[in-house]
């Protein structure tokens, strides 16, 4: 069985910009439809992850 992560570097989340649920990929069916109220579109939301401005060096290795 494979334990996925809640929170932490790497956590991605979807959520519905008509129903606001959130939800992992996994409740996401294969055709990309809110498992609550069936919008076709899904935001991905990617938390922990240091982007650095264009033209900036990152310093985090």
């Amino acid at each position: 069985m494979r334990i996925t992560p809640l929170r932490g570097i790497g956590v991605t989340w979807f959520k519905c910009p008509a129903c606001r649920l959130k939800c992992r990929p996994a409740a996401v069916g294969p055709d990309g439809f809110c498992p609550g109220c069936g919008h076709a579109s899904m935001l991905k939301l990617s938390f922990g992850r240091h982007v650095s401005p264009p033209g900036q060096k990152d310093d985090r290795s």
